[in-house]
């Protein structure tokens, strides 16, 4: 059995948050990081068949790749150097090695060549999470690029520690909480700039990717919709406030951009749209969509108490300090003698220079970044 780590103990505390589903896979793929070293991690939700339902992969996505694996490779031609994807369903719970693709013959397939190595990916590990009656869940995949170590056995043990974990906590999941308080995450604010009929006319990198998080995941059904059908209209009733405005002002009106606030399971996002003005006299204005996606709070709190220089122990007394617990709460919510919370604290005081309990919350709101929840704010689960 693997040795508890501290990685693998951040992992095990996200992983009782209580946080919607979609919003800890993203958490946990992050986290996981610090235990299994790799590229970039992806993760499938599937049907109890096996059959693949949304995904969520960290970094860009390029739409055109995506859309030429499901056109082409998924459950096809796959199956010319890997076992097809719906075979999932024969799989056991467990971590599949990375020694079936760590093969030149691999990577001379036409997957490795058309999916793989335009997007960085040589290697990976997948783990296949199985719920409490063995049914599918879905599947975990961990990805090197070229020139990164091979995987490991101790990477092998690392990953398989994490997989109850998480299979847990997707099944005891309920449903988003809407009164989560929200703040900007650590992804960049994404543009894209369109025309006023909706043609999408340049994007930065990250822009699609967070519009088809915005419309709920990404899946075959929503590669092939175009931009602005995506987010449950988001882009639509921007444009269309726009066309009032121009159609009211006769021209660049002075009103303030128009600005939705859409959630989605993976989240909240933002989008505020600006008329950019022509550089000719009568060319129509162009449209430039700002689109950042927030997260909750209690997600940010876990990253930001992750990065502390504390053991697990003290950061989930710390963790609870921050609440607003008493001390003697904390020993009773953690199961541990008053005197051990005590020693705690003093330790986790004197590392984070800090002398109260208002000082420690300060210093873990400047660590998150942005504005703090109500007090207590981060107790109930969702």
């Amino acid at each position: 059995m693997a040795k508890r780590s501290p990685g693998l103990e951040a992992l095990r505390e996200l992983c009782e948050l209580g946080l919607h589903a979609e919003v800890l896979v993203p958490a946990v793929l992050e986290a996981l990081h610090a235990t299994v070293p790799s590229a970039r991690n992806l993760f499938d939700w599937t049907d109890e068949q096996g059959r693949l339902v949304r995904y969520f992969v960290e970094g860009p996505v390029d739409e055109a790749i995506a859309q030429l694996y499901f056109d082409e490779f998924h459950n096809r031609r796959e199956a010319e150097v890997m076992p097809a994807f719906d075979l999932l369903r024969m799989r056991p719970a467990g971590v599949r090695g990375a020694d079936d693709v760590d093969q030149p013959s691999f990577r001379a397939s036409a997957l490795y060549q058309a999916i793989w190595r335009p997007q960085g990916l040589h290697t990976r590990l997948e783990g296949v999470l199985r719920g409490r009656r063995g049914q599918l869940l879905g599947s975990l995949v961990l990805y090197r690029g070229p020139g990164e170590a091979r995987y490991t056995a101790e990477d092998e043990r690392r990953l398989a520690a994490v997989l109850p974990m998480l299979a847990g906590a997707l099944e005891a999941c309920g449903p988003a909480r809407i009164d989560d308080h929200h703040v900007p995450g650590p992804e960049p604010a994404q543009t894209l700039l369109l025309s006023l009929d909706g043609e999408l006319l340049q994007a930065s990198d990250g822009a699609m990717r967070l519009l088809l998080l915005a419309d709920g995941g990404l899946s075959r059904s929503s590669l092939s919709h175009p931009p602005v059908q995506l987010a449950g209209r988001l882009l639509h009733v921007l444009l269309m406030r726009l066309r009032e405005q121009v159609a009211r002002a006769g021209g660049m009106g002075l009103a303030p951009p128009p600005s939705i606030v859409h959630d989605s399971p993976f989240g909240r996002y933002s989008a505020t749209a600006m008329l950019l003005r022509p550089r000719a006299a009568g060319e129509p204005p162009l449209v430039l969509v700002t689109l950042e996606h927030l997260e909750p709070h209690r997600v940010a709190l876990a990253r930001a108490l992750r990065a502390l220089p504390l053991t697990p122990g003290q950061r989930r007394v710390c963790h609870a300090l921050y609440r607003g617990a008493t001390q003697a709460e904390v020993a009773a919510e953690l199961g541990v003698a008053p005197a051990t919370v005590v020693d705690h604290v003093r330790k986790l005081y004197r590392t984070l220079g800090v002398a109260s309990t208002l000082q420690l919350r300060a210093c873990i709101d400047a660590a998150v970044g942005h504005a703090p929840p109500p007090l207590g704010g981060d107790r109930s689960s969702g």
